[in-house]
């Protein structure tokens, strides 16, 4: 992987190629066949139009209160895989971390104990190439957790198909909620608004401190947080108005991780916003998800409560209304413009409303314009309440 244009993007070593096909036929921005891969899963028994395929769905939280004070939501994948790790249940974890000589840089890892899961923590709003520790996988004979987002678990779902290898080796699949991934570039105008140089910067950590949680940026002399939402100087605003997104996450139709077995997300719920410490959303798709799940809360690791898919909709609700309602109109906006798509089974659903309109142009257009250097630097000066301004306009396009 190298990164240009402030994304990973995959190259092709032609002296080494032997044209077996096997990249394009794992790679889940050609095709993904949801269709086939979700009824394949052992367990999953309802079909929602808007989660895709699940068994129950919870709210959730570690018992450990540093483990869900510090982490994002919660702190239930990293209690799921220490347990799953302390009980034998798995030999190591796929899991991302943020590169001690290059703290901006991710670095997908194979956690072994709950010191390496603990660097591992939090959300991390920036490209991750997690497909980097899968040869570690099929290197290393063991039984293995992935972590990933659903572009992630798309890509490995497909791969267990062509690859016997990782098919018997990974046993969980975790998914992380997402409604669209940031380019390096929205990080970088994040340091030029606090007036922090790159090279400064000695640690950066995009969530945890509690719920919802800081960015932390610790450099020689200081450390600076800047509070996720909930603020008007929170810097989520800005990434949620769909600045500095790559363009293939607009063409993803899986906001909760449809293909994952236990996907999971913050619970922003009217109820919960007075909350301090993180609670998830937690949709259980598999008998084995469904499972560890389970063992975990009779060994008191976490807590659970059952909720209808109702709950899992209404906490959220905008990220939905992006991925389900508008994504026709988007493809067919791309493919006007003459983009390359990927093809998707079952089709998404047609919604052509002037309101789905409005909100595919202020979607595209922040992408796009985010790409120019001009606005990149205005940006800059742009204050973050102006942006939380501008992104509840997207929100009101979102209610009507």
């Amino acid at each position: 992987m190298t990164i240009q244009e402030d994304i990973y993007t995959p190259q092709i070593t032609l002296t080494e190629c032997i044209d077996c096909g096997l990249c394009m036929a794992t790679c889940p921005g050609h095709l993904v066949n949801f269709e086939r891969l979700s009824t394949k899963m052992n367990g999953a028994k309802v079909n929602d139009a808007g989660i895709g395929r699940y068994s129950r769905c919870y709210l959730g939280y570690s018992t450990e209160s540093s483990i869900r004070y510090n982490c994002a939501s919660g702190g239930l994948v990293t209690q799921l895989l220490s347990y799953a790790l302390e009980e034998n249940m798995i030999d190591g974890a796929l899991v991302i971390g943020m590169r001690k000589d290059k703290p901006f840089e991710p670095e997908a890892f194979i956690a072994r104990n709950t010191d390496d899961l603990a660097t591992a923590a939090r959300s991390k709003y920036c490209p991750v190439a997690a497909n980097e520790a899968l040869k570690q996988i099929l290197d290393e004979d063991g039984r293995y957790a992935v972590v990933g987002l659903p572009c992630h678990i798309h890509g490995i779902r497909k791969a267990e198909e062509r690859v016997a290898t990782l098919r018997k080796r990974i046993v969980l699949r975790l998914g992380l909620l997402c409604s669209h991934a940031v380019n390096f570039a929205g990080t970088d105008s994040i340091l030029r608004k606090m007036m922090i140089r790159k090279e400064d910067v000695s640690e950066l950590k995009y969530r945890g401190g509690g719920w919802p949680g800081f960015m932390s940026i610790r450099t020689s002399h200081r450390t600076k947080r800047i509070p996720l939402t909930g603020g008007w100087n929170a810097y989520w605003s800005m990434f949620a108005s769909y600045f500095f997104t790559p363009m293939r996450c607009a063409m993803c139709p899986d906001q909760s991780a449809e293909l994952a077995d236990i996907s999971f997300g913050d619970a922003w719920l009217p109820e919960m916003k007075k909350d301090q410490y993180g609670v998830s959303i937690i949709v259980a798709r598999t008998k084995r998800g469904e499972r560890i799940l389970k063992l975990a809360e009779t060994s008191k690791k976490i807590r659970l409560r059952a909720v209808t898919a109702e709950k899992v909709h209404q906490s959220q609700w905008t990220n939905l209304k992006f991925k389900k309602s508008d994504l026709s109109l988007r493809l067919r906006l791309f493919a006007a413009l003459g983009m390359q798509r990927p093809m998707f089974t079952p089709k998404p659903a047609n919604n052509h409303s002037p309101f789905s309109l409005l909100r595919t142009l202020y979607v595209y257009i922040n992408i796009r314009s985010s790409t120019k250097k001009s606005v990149r630097t205005l940006l800059t000066y742009v204050p973050f309440p102006l942006l939380r301004l501008y992104y509840g306009l997207y929100k009101l396009l979102c209610m009507i």
